[in-house]
């Protein structure tokens, strides 16, 4: 029984990473709070889970506020430009909805393509802003050309990170009841699993940095 509860047992290492991913996410929700902060928070969230489970890994809430701090200034002008498109093309998607009428159905569907489109690059950008240093406008160029060539990755990748706002919007009373997930884990775990998604991605290109 003993042999369970040794650091390297597979049970102590699981627990580990599950309080590591609880920590994770309550430093990435607090972080939030401000709004325009939501880039740093992810990039600092992706930084830190990149390095889970490698040599690189070190003490999460240290790491995290390390990483928001390095790239803050890089990560809020690509996620400003990100909200702007979301809210602008959110309302014009409520909008266009009730207009009926031939040109109101195209720029419906022309508002759903930009935010299912913008949700599909941006669940690379902040990854990549954690893991590469390049320039505002090469973030976003190579966001379009990653998320497009691995196109069933971003559709996963985007699925996840929009479960929790998809299920406010169609039962938003099952959405409250697993608040407690929302707070406790999601966006950690969510953030966990799309970068082992992207290291197959990324691997290459940092193969290719290094040369």
């Amino acid at each position: 029984m003993h042999m369970i509860f040794k650091h390297d047992s597979p049970i102590m290492q699981f627990l580990n990473r599950f309080s590591s991913l609880i920590i994770l996410n309550i430093l990435f929700l607090c972080t939030c709070i401000p709004v325009f902060t939501i880039g740093a928070s992810l990039t600092a969230l992706y930084d830190v889970v990149f390095r889970l489970d490698t040599p690189r890994e070190g003490k999460t809430v240290s790491t995290y506020f390390r990483a928001f701090r390095k790239n803050f200034r890089q990560s809020t002008p690509v996620w400003l430009v990100f909200l702007a498109l979301i809210v602008t093309s959110c309302i014009n998607i409520t909008y266009f909805s009730g207009i009926g009428g031939a040109l109101g159905h195209v720029l419906f569907v022309l508002s759903a393509v930009i935010l299912i489109n913008c949700m599909l690059v941006l669940g690379f950008s902040f990854p990549l802003i954690s893991q590469f240093d390049n320039t505002f406008s090469n973030t976003l160029k190579n966001s379009l050309l990653l998320s497009t060539a691995h196109l069933p990755r971003a559709l996963m990748i985007a699925a996840i990170n929009c479960f929790p706002w998809m299920l406010m919007l169609l039962n938003f009373y099952t959405f409250i009841q697993l608040s407690f997930l929302w707070m406790a884990l999601y966006f950690a775990a969510a953030a966990y699993f799309n970068s082992r998604l992207l290291m197959k991605v990324f691997d290459p290109l940092k193969e290719q940095s290094d040369k």
